[in-house]
């Protein structure tokens, strides 16, 4: 079966075992919260992280 995940960016679909999507969890009292990017919008998103000081 596969999973699929939706974007948080582009809100399309693809599937969770693509090379160079970016998954982010942020563990919370009451659960975690995932945050998912296809690797269409990954290069944007490691440019905003990498403009942030988050990524080397």
């Amino acid at each position: 079966m596969i999973k699929l995940k939706t974007c948080n960016v582009c809100k399309k679909k693809f599937r969770a075992n693509l090379p160079g999507r970016l998954e982010i969890v942020k563990r919370k009292e009451k659960g975690k919260v995932e945050i998912w990017v296809c690797p269409k919008c990954m290069p944007e998103i490691k440019k905003r992280l990498k403009d942030l000081d988050l990524i080397f």
